[in-house]
Protein backbone atom coordinates (compact mmCIF):
# COMPACT_ATOMS: atom_id res chain seq x y z
CA UNK A 1 0.00 0.00 0.00
CA UNK A 2 1.93 2.86 -1.35
CA UNK A 3 1.25 6.12 0.75
CA UNK A 4 0.02 8.92 -1.33
CA UNK A 5 1.56 12.25 -1.16
CA UNK A 6 -1.05 14.90 -0.41
CA UNK A 7 -1.09 12.92 3.28
CA UNK A 8 1.43 12.75 5.19
CA UNK A 9 0.19 9.40 7.60
CA UNK A 10 -0.03 5.97 7.17
CA UNK A 11 -3.83 6.19 8.79
CA UNK A 12 -5.48 7.73 6.03
CA UNK A 13 -4.02 5.16 3.52
CA UNK A 14 -5.14 2.71 6.06
CA UNK A 15 -8.52 3.92 6.22
CA UNK A 16 -8.77 4.50 2.24
CA UNK A 17 -7.43 1.19 1.36
CA UNK A 18 -10.12 -0.47 3.20
CA UNK A 19 -13.55 -1.23 0.68
CA UNK A 20 -10.62 -3.67 -1.25
CA UNK A 21 -9.08 -4.66 1.59
CA UNK A 22 -12.36 -5.94 2.66
CA UNK A 23 -13.45 -7.92 -0.74
CA UNK A 24 -10.26 -9.11 -1.12
CA UNK A 25 -10.27 -10.45 2.61
CA UNK A 26 -13.77 -11.79 2.02
CA UNK A 27 -12.50 -13.91 -1.50
CA UNK A 28 -9.91 -15.53 0.56
CA UNK A 29 -11.29 -16.30 3.51
CA UNK A 30 -14.53 -17.15 2.59
CA UNK A 31 -13.28 -21.04 1.74
CA UNK A 32 -11.38 -21.48 4.72
CA UNK A 33 -14.56 -20.31 6.52
CA UNK A 34 -16.74 -23.07 5.19
CA UNK A 35 -13.91 -25.49 5.97
CA UNK A 36 -14.13 -24.98 9.35
CA UNK A 37 -17.87 -24.20 9.83
CA UNK A 38 -18.97 -27.99 10.63
CA UNK A 39 -16.52 -27.92 12.96
CA UNK A 40 -17.77 -24.83 14.92
CA UNK A 41 -21.14 -26.29 14.54
CA UNK A 42 -20.05 -29.10 16.92
CA UNK A 43 -19.21 -26.62 19.67
CA UNK A 44 -21.74 -26.05 22.53
CA UNK A 45 -20.04 -22.21 23.23
CA UNK A 46 -18.31 -20.46 21.31
CA UNK A 47 -16.22 -17.44 22.68
CA UNK A 48 -15.24 -14.45 20.38
CA UNK A 49 -11.88 -12.49 22.20
CA UNK A 50 -10.10 -9.76 21.70
CA UNK A 51 -8.41 -7.04 23.57
CA UNK A 52 -8.71 -3.10 21.85
CA UNK A 53 -9.68 -2.48 18.65
CA UNK A 54 -9.95 -6.23 18.17
CA UNK A 55 -12.10 -6.68 21.32
CA UNK A 56 -14.47 -3.94 19.57
CA UNK A 57 -14.26 -6.63 16.49
CA UNK A 58 -15.43 -9.34 18.72
CA UNK A 59 -18.52 -7.52 19.80
CA UNK A 60 -19.39 -6.61 16.18
CA UNK A 61 -18.92 -10.48 15.42
CA UNK A 62 -21.32 -11.37 18.08
CA UNK A 63 -24.22 -9.52 16.22
CA UNK A 64 -22.81 -10.97 12.67
CA UNK A 65 -23.36 -14.32 14.30
CA UNK A 66 -26.84 -13.02 15.13
CA UNK A 67 -27.83 -11.67 11.97
CA UNK A 68 -27.33 -14.19 10.26
CA UNK A 69 -29.17 -16.71 12.44
CA UNK A 70 -26.44 -18.04 15.01
CA UNK A 71 -27.89 -17.97 18.36
CA UNK A 72 -26.48 -15.44 21.17
CA UNK A 73 -25.94 -16.85 24.76
CA UNK A 74 -29.03 -17.65 26.87
CA UNK A 75 -31.28 -18.74 24.05
CA UNK A 76 -30.93 -22.52 24.55
CA UNK A 77 -30.24 -24.22 21.03
CA UNK A 78 -29.38 -27.72 20.54
CA UNK A 79 -26.26 -27.50 21.70
CA UNK A 80 -24.29 -30.32 19.82
CA UNK A 81 -25.93 -28.42 16.37
CA UNK A 82 -25.41 -24.62 17.18
CA UNK A 83 -23.51 -23.30 19.63
CA UNK A 84 -24.07 -19.80 21.91
CA UNK A 85 -22.52 -16.85 21.96
CA UNK A 86 -19.68 -14.83 24.28
CA UNK A 87 -18.09 -11.93 23.83
CA UNK A 88 -14.75 -11.75 26.08
CA UNK A 89 -12.01 -9.30 26.80
CA UNK A 90 -8.41 -10.87 26.26
CA UNK A 91 -7.57 -10.23 29.84
CA UNK A 92 -10.93 -11.59 31.61
CA UNK A 93 -11.01 -14.42 29.12
CA UNK A 94 -7.11 -14.91 30.27
CA UNK A 95 -7.13 -14.12 34.07
CA UNK A 96 -10.92 -14.48 34.98
CA UNK A 97 -12.70 -16.28 32.31
CA UNK A 98 -15.16 -19.23 32.40
CA UNK A 99 -13.99 -22.90 32.81
CA UNK A 100 -13.09 -24.12 29.52
CA UNK A 101 -13.83 -27.77 27.99
CA UNK A 102 -13.06 -29.39 24.48
CA UNK A 103 -16.94 -29.10 23.63
CA UNK A 104 -16.14 -25.24 23.22
CA UNK A 105 -14.55 -22.70 20.19
CA UNK A 106 -12.57 -19.59 21.03
CA UNK A 107 -12.58 -17.20 18.48
CA UNK A 108 -9.29 -14.79 18.89
CA UNK A 109 -9.20 -11.71 17.05
CA UNK A 110 -5.81 -9.83 17.16
CA UNK A 111 -4.83 -7.52 14.53
CA UNK A 112 -0.75 -8.34 15.17
CA UNK A 113 -1.16 -11.77 16.90
CA UNK A 114 1.44 -10.84 19.49
CA UNK A 115 -0.13 -9.03 22.62
CA UNK A 116 0.60 -10.37 25.87
CA UNK A 117 -3.21 -10.95 26.67
CA UNK A 118 -4.74 -12.47 23.70
CA UNK A 119 -1.55 -14.81 23.46
CA UNK A 120 -2.59 -16.06 27.48
CA UNK A 121 -6.16 -16.18 26.56
CA UNK A 122 -5.81 -18.48 23.47
CA UNK A 123 -3.18 -20.81 25.16
CA UNK A 124 -5.16 -20.69 28.21
CA UNK A 125 -7.97 -22.12 25.35
CA UNK A 126 -5.92 -24.37 23.73
CA UNK A 127 -4.41 -25.82 27.26
CA UNK A 128 -8.30 -26.71 28.11
CA UNK A 129 -9.04 -28.50 24.57
CA UNK A 130 -11.03 -25.75 22.99
CA UNK A 131 -10.87 -25.64 19.38
CA UNK A 132 -8.89 -22.28 18.77
CA UNK A 133 -9.27 -20.02 15.64
CA UNK A 134 -6.94 -16.98 15.08
CA UNK A 135 -8.46 -13.86 13.15
CA UNK A 136 -4.97 -11.88 12.33
CA UNK A 137 -3.13 -9.78 10.28
CA UNK A 138 -0.53 -11.23 7.52
CA UNK A 139 2.49 -12.29 9.07
CA UNK A 140 3.63 -15.08 11.24
CA UNK A 141 2.78 -14.42 15.28
CA UNK A 142 3.66 -16.38 18.17
CA UNK A 143 -0.08 -17.14 18.52
CA UNK A 144 -0.38 -19.02 15.64
CA UNK A 145 1.01 -21.78 17.50
CA UNK A 146 -2.42 -22.06 19.70
CA UNK A 147 -4.46 -22.07 16.28
CA UNK A 148 -6.07 -24.63 14.63
CA UNK A 149 -6.91 -22.57 11.87
CA UNK A 150 -5.85 -19.05 11.20
CA UNK A 151 -7.97 -16.57 9.13
CA UNK A 152 -5.37 -14.07 7.81
CA UNK A 153 -6.89 -10.71 7.14
CA UNK A 154 -5.30 -7.43 5.41
CA UNK A 155 -1.75 -6.38 5.84
CA UNK A 156 -0.32 -5.10 9.46
CA UNK A 157 -1.70 -1.79 9.95
CA UNK A 158 0.56 0.91 9.02
CA UNK A 159 -0.50 3.30 11.69
CA UNK A 160 -0.68 2.48 15.35
CA UNK A 161 -4.50 3.74 15.00
CA UNK A 162 -6.28 0.52 13.82
CA UNK A 163 -8.36 1.25 10.97
CA UNK A 164 -8.23 -1.32 7.90
CA UNK A 165 -7.19 -4.68 10.22
CA UNK A 166 -10.33 -3.70 12.04
CA UNK A 167 -12.59 -3.83 8.93
CA UNK A 168 -10.37 -6.72 7.92
CA UNK A 169 -11.64 -8.89 11.04
CA UNK A 170 -15.22 -8.15 10.54
CA UNK A 171 -15.20 -9.26 7.23
CA UNK A 172 -13.50 -12.56 8.52
CA UNK A 173 -15.91 -12.75 11.33
CA UNK A 174 -18.89 -12.10 8.50
CA UNK A 175 -17.46 -14.87 6.29
CA UNK A 176 -17.78 -17.33 9.20
CA UNK A 177 -21.25 -16.02 10.65
CA UNK A 178 -22.51 -16.82 6.66
CA UNK A 179 -20.91 -19.67 6.48
CA UNK A 180 -21.85 -21.48 9.60
CA UNK A 181 -25.74 -20.20 9.29
CA UNK A 182 -25.31 -22.15 6.00
CA UNK A 183 -23.74 -24.61 7.04
CA UNK A 184 -26.62 -25.27 10.10
CA UNK A 185 -29.62 -24.52 7.17
CA UNK A 186 -28.09 -26.51 4.71
CA UNK A 187 -28.76 -23.18 2.21
CA UNK A 188 -27.23 -23.34 -0.90
CA UNK A 189 -28.00 -19.85 -1.65
CA UNK A 190 -24.69 -18.52 0.20
CA UNK A 191 -22.38 -17.27 -0.50
CA UNK A 192 -24.22 -14.48 -2.10
CA UNK A 193 -22.18 -11.21 -3.57
CA UNK A 194 -23.70 -8.76 -0.48
CA UNK A 195 -20.04 -9.31 1.13
CA UNK A 196 -17.63 -9.03 -1.32
CA UNK A 197 -19.40 -7.03 -3.56
CA UNK A 198 -21.77 -5.12 -2.30
CA UNK A 199 -20.49 -4.03 0.75
CA UNK A 200 -17.17 -3.15 -0.53
CA UNK A 201 -18.88 -0.35 -2.68
CA UNK A 202 -20.67 0.89 -0.18
CA UNK A 203 -18.02 1.39 1.34
CA UNK A 204 -16.57 3.53 -1.20
CA UNK A 205 -19.68 5.50 -1.22
CA UNK A 206 -19.17 6.00 2.80
CA UNK A 207 -15.32 7.44 2.10
CA UNK A 208 -17.20 10.08 -0.37
CA UNK A 209 -18.30 11.84 2.26
CA UNK A 210 -14.83 12.72 3.30
CA UNK A 211 -14.65 16.79 2.39
CA UNK A 212 -17.99 16.94 4.42
CA UNK A 213 -16.29 15.20 7.22
CA UNK A 214 -13.48 17.56 7.08
CA UNK A 215 -15.56 20.45 7.23
CA UNK A 216 -17.30 19.56 10.22
CA UNK A 217 -13.97 18.39 11.68
CA UNK A 218 -12.54 22.27 11.26
CA UNK A 219 -15.94 23.72 12.78
CA UNK A 220 -15.94 21.53 15.87
CA UNK A 221 -12.22 21.15 16.89
CA UNK A 222 -12.25 22.73 20.07
CA UNK A 223 -14.96 21.42 21.71
CA UNK A 224 -14.13 20.73 25.61
CA UNK A 225 -14.92 16.71 24.96
CA UNK A 226 -16.24 14.90 22.70
CA UNK A 227 -19.15 12.45 22.87
CA UNK A 228 -20.25 9.39 20.89
CA UNK A 229 -23.24 7.38 21.83
CA UNK A 230 -25.11 4.39 19.59
CA UNK A 231 -27.14 1.39 20.32
CA UNK A 232 -26.22 -2.24 19.00
CA UNK A 233 -23.67 -2.07 16.75
CA UNK A 234 -23.63 1.90 16.80
CA UNK A 235 -22.21 1.83 20.50
CA UNK A 236 -19.68 -0.76 19.54
CA UNK A 237 -18.84 2.22 16.54
CA UNK A 238 -19.18 4.91 19.32
CA UNK A 239 -16.49 3.31 21.73
CA UNK A 240 -14.25 2.52 18.77
CA UNK A 241 -14.23 6.23 17.00
CA UNK A 242 -13.43 7.99 20.88
CA UNK A 243 -10.70 5.16 21.58
CA UNK A 244 -9.59 6.29 17.47
CA UNK A 245 -9.80 10.01 18.62
CA UNK A 246 -7.84 9.58 22.28
CA UNK A 247 -5.18 7.71 20.15
CA UNK A 248 -4.91 10.28 17.24
CA UNK A 249 -5.31 13.46 18.66
CA UNK A 250 -5.42 13.41 22.60
CA UNK A 251 -8.41 14.60 22.60
CA UNK A 252 -11.10 13.97 25.32
CA UNK A 253 -13.57 11.79 24.03
CA UNK A 254 -16.00 9.22 25.76
CA UNK A 255 -17.94 6.42 23.43
CA UNK A 256 -20.54 4.61 25.03
CA UNK A 257 -23.80 2.52 24.24
CA UNK A 258 -26.70 5.25 25.24
CA UNK A 259 -28.19 3.84 27.70
CA UNK A 260 -24.68 3.30 29.80
CA UNK A 261 -24.75 6.90 29.02
CA UNK A 262 -28.04 7.86 30.42
CA UNK A 263 -27.66 5.87 34.00
CA UNK A 264 -24.70 8.75 34.81
CA UNK A 265 -22.70 10.09 32.45
CA UNK A 266 -24.85 12.44 31.02
CA UNK A 267 -24.68 14.55 34.54
CA UNK A 268 -21.05 15.27 33.19
CA UNK A 269 -21.94 17.00 30.12
CA UNK A 270 -21.09 20.47 29.52
CA UNK A 271 -22.87 23.10 26.73
CA UNK A 272 -19.22 23.55 25.69
CA UNK A 273 -19.27 19.47 24.94
CA UNK A 274 -20.33 18.33 21.29
CA UNK A 275 -22.19 14.73 20.89
CA UNK A 276 -21.55 12.46 18.14
CA UNK A 277 -25.36 10.07 17.64
CA UNK A 278 -24.64 7.35 15.66
CA UNK A 279 -28.68 6.90 14.63
CA UNK A 280 -28.63 4.20 11.37
CA UNK A 281 -32.63 2.22 11.51
CA UNK A 282 -32.63 -0.12 14.41
CA UNK A 283 -34.40 -0.73 17.94
CA UNK A 284 -32.12 1.97 19.59
CA UNK A 285 -33.31 4.51 17.04
CA UNK A 286 -36.40 5.66 19.03
CA UNK A 287 -33.69 6.01 22.25
CA UNK A 288 -31.54 8.14 20.61
CA UNK A 289 -34.66 10.64 19.60
CA UNK A 290 -35.32 11.03 23.39
CA UNK A 291 -31.65 11.38 24.13
CA UNK A 292 -31.51 14.39 20.70
CA UNK A 293 -34.24 16.31 22.87
CA UNK A 294 -32.36 16.02 26.49
CA UNK A 295 -29.43 17.60 24.99
CA UNK A 296 -31.63 20.37 23.34
CA UNK A 297 -32.76 21.11 27.00
CA UNK A 298 -29.25 20.69 28.44
CA UNK A 299 -27.44 23.05 25.17
CA UNK A 300 -24.75 20.84 24.02
CA UNK A 301 -24.65 20.46 20.59
CA UNK A 302 -24.51 17.23 18.12
CA UNK A 303 -23.59 15.86 14.90
CA UNK A 304 -25.30 13.09 13.30
CA UNK A 305 -24.14 9.71 11.74
CA UNK A 306 -27.24 8.43 9.97
CA UNK A 307 -28.66 6.45 6.70
CA UNK A 308 -31.79 8.54 6.29
CA UNK A 309 -33.74 7.11 8.74
CA UNK A 310 -33.36 9.87 11.94
CA UNK A 311 -35.35 12.28 10.10
CA UNK A 312 -36.41 14.00 13.73
CA UNK A 313 -32.93 13.80 15.42
CA UNK A 314 -31.39 15.54 11.96
CA UNK A 315 -33.71 18.76 12.76
CA UNK A 316 -31.69 19.67 15.35
CA UNK A 317 -28.45 18.42 14.52
CA UNK A 318 -25.43 20.97 14.27
CA UNK A 319 -24.04 18.49 11.20
CA UNK A 320 -25.25 15.44 9.14
CA UNK A 321 -23.04 12.77 7.92
CA UNK A 322 -25.09 10.42 6.60
CA UNK A 323 -24.29 7.12 4.77
CA UNK A 324 -26.03 4.21 2.84
CA UNK A 325 -28.67 2.39 4.25
CA UNK A 326 -27.24 -1.20 5.27
CA UNK A 327 -28.90 -4.25 7.44
CA UNK A 328 -28.01 -3.54 11.03
CA UNK A 329 -25.05 -5.06 11.90
CA UNK A 330 -22.98 -3.62 8.68
CA UNK A 331 -23.40 -0.20 9.76
CA UNK A 332 -20.34 -1.16 11.87
CA UNK A 333 -18.49 -0.41 8.81
CA UNK A 334 -21.07 2.52 7.25
CA UNK A 335 -21.19 4.84 10.24
CA UNK A 336 -17.43 3.93 11.07
CA UNK A 337 -15.54 4.78 8.27
CA UNK A 338 -16.50 8.44 7.90
CA UNK A 339 -15.99 9.04 11.99
CA UNK A 340 -12.36 7.30 11.46
CA UNK A 341 -11.55 9.94 8.71
CA UNK A 342 -12.88 12.64 10.91
CA UNK A 343 -10.57 10.83 13.81
CA UNK A 344 -7.77 11.52 11.23
CA UNK A 345 -8.46 14.95 10.15
CA UNK A 346 -9.10 16.54 14.22
CA UNK A 347 -5.40 14.90 14.26
CA UNK A 348 -3.81 16.76 11.39
CA UNK A 349 -5.87 19.93 12.62
CA UNK A 350 -3.96 19.75 15.86
CA UNK A 351 -0.70 19.07 14.44
CA UNK A 352 -0.64 15.61 16.22
CA UNK A 353 1.15 12.61 14.80
CA UNK A 354 -1.91 9.56 14.38
CA UNK A 355 0.49 7.20 13.36
CA UNK A 356 2.53 7.38 16.67
CA UNK A 357 1.02 6.37 19.36
CA UNK A 358 2.25 9.58 21.41
CA UNK A 359 5.45 7.84 21.99
CA UNK A 360 7.30 10.73 20.12
CA UNK A 361 6.52 12.12 23.41
CA UNK A 362 9.46 11.34 25.23
CA UNK A 363 7.34 11.06 28.62
CA UNK A 364 5.28 8.33 26.58
CA UNK A 365 7.63 6.94 25.25
CA UNK A 366 9.32 6.23 28.89
CA UNK A 367 6.06 5.42 30.45
CA UNK A 368 5.22 1.98 27.50
CA UNK A 369 8.78 0.79 28.02
CA UNK A 370 7.36 -0.16 32.11
CA UNK A 371 4.78 -2.92 30.02
CA UNK A 372 4.33 -5.03 27.51
CA UNK A 373 1.38 -4.65 25.91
Amino acid sequence: MALRTQHPFHMYDAITAQPQAYADTIERIRPQAEKVAPRLAQAQRLFLVGIGTSSHAAQVGYHLFRHYGVPRAGVNPAPAVIPTIQVWHSFDFALYGPPLTADDAVIMVSHRGAKHYGLAAIQRAKEAGCYTLLITGQGEPDSMQYADEVLKTTIQDPSSAHTISYSGSQAALACLAEALAAYQSGNKLYPTTFLNIEVPDIMRKCLQTEAHVKALAAEHLHHRRFWLVGGGPSGITAQEIALKIKETSYMQAEGMPIEVLLHGPLQCVEPEDIFLLIAPAGPALPRIEELAAMLQDIGAPYLLVDDGTATTIAQGAAGVISVPSVPEPFTALTCLLPLQLLAYHQALLRGTNPDGFRLDDPRFASAFKRIQL
